[in-house]
């Protein structure tokens, strides 16, 4: 299942948003090169997250937090033009009301990822599809992705990494990577392949919250 939690409303999923962390914190310990201290700063909040950002869940059977993203408006703050200050792309800030960025990608593994995973192909195939279609949904034309190097490595190993946009962009001791992806059926297919029938239209969690809460008054 894929659920859909807008930044404002994290406070009423706190189990969900304590997995989704610690889903980063082991991503951050995989990193044995990052210099000391660098785990704990990226490991689980960083100042994006207190813009309240759209954060997208891939969710097992279990409804437990199997993977991760989360989503920002270039006409605002992001990762790319501000903690890379436009290093990456030469100056250029990339804001447009048609284009949002993808960060903090995470997913559920033990250790390093394997070269080959049912479980991990889904879990990238269902973020995907659902990134394709909330980007359809708001009219955007393209996604930005800002994926850390073993992220990076494993969505192109599987032919779903996008447009190359920056390399080598280096934050507290880690090499990440910025991607573009043009929203519509070229982006949808890879990703689709890879989740095979584990598609279903996003869930918003705050939706379901407020007819919960009108539930319990009436």
């Amino acid at each position: 299942m894929i659920a859909l939690l807008p930044g404002e409303s994290r406070a009423l999923f706190p189990r969900l948003m304590d997995e989704m962390y610690g889903l980063r914190l082991a991503a951050a310990h995989a990193h044995a090169g990052r210099p000391s201290g660098a785990v704990h700063r990226l490991a689980v909040l960083d100042y994006f997250d207190s813009l309240d950002p759209l954060y997208v869940l891939v969710l097992d059977e279990r409804e437990c937090v199997a993977g991760a993203l989360r989503l920002l408006p270039t006409s605002g703050v992001t990762m790319l033009n501000d903690a890379f200050a436009g290093a990456a792309t030469d100056g250029i800030r990339v804001e447009s009301p048609l284009i949002w960025e993808a960060s903090r990608l995470t997913l559920r593994a033990a250790g390093d990822f394997p070269a080959a995973d049912v479980a991990i192909d889904r879990t990238i195939g269902q973020l995907g599809v659902a990134l394709n279609a909330i980007a359809q949904t708001a009219a955007l034309t393209h996604v930005i992705g800002v994926f850390d190097e073993s992220l990076h490595r494993l969505l192109s190993q599987r032919g779903c990494a996008g447009e190359t946009l920056a390399t080598q962009m280096r934050i507290d001791g880690a090499d990440m990577f910025a991607v573009l992806y043009e929203v519509g059926a070229a982006m949808d297919a890879p990703f689709r392949s890879l989740a095979g029938d584990a598609t279903a239209p996003p869930i918003n969690l705050a939706d379901l919250e407020r007819l919960r809460q009108t539930g319990c008054r009436s």
